[in-house]
């Protein structure tokens, strides 16, 4: 969630939204609109397109999740969560 987050911090399609967070079609379907449904994500309607910003809610959120990260020693996070998206710490910087 917090790839997508910080991937939509400028107007981001699906595609975008799916090769920076590491996601196939229905996964990052799945995930655009439960972010919609709680607010944390937005959708933008243009005459051939829809693009994604995420909300002030969605900036917040990411920023906390990005605190709480800095909390957790190295030691107590699991390695496969380290290796498991190479952009899972990249840019979070809010």
């Amino acid at each position: 969630m917090a790839d997508v987050l910080t991937c939509c911090r400028s107007s981001s399609s699906k595609s975008h939204i799916m090769l920076y967070a590491n996601l196939n079609s229905i996964v990052a379907t799945r995930m655009i609109e439960k972010l919609s449904e709680t607010g944390l994500l937005d959708s933008v309607h243009d005459e051939e397109s829809i693009v994604y910003l995420a909300t002030s809610k969605g900036i917040g959120f990411v920023t906390k999740y990005v605190e709480l990260l800095q909390l957790i020693s190295s030691e107590l996070v699991p390695i496969e969560s380290k290796t498991n998206n190479p952009n899972r710490l990249n840019g979070l910087n809010f």
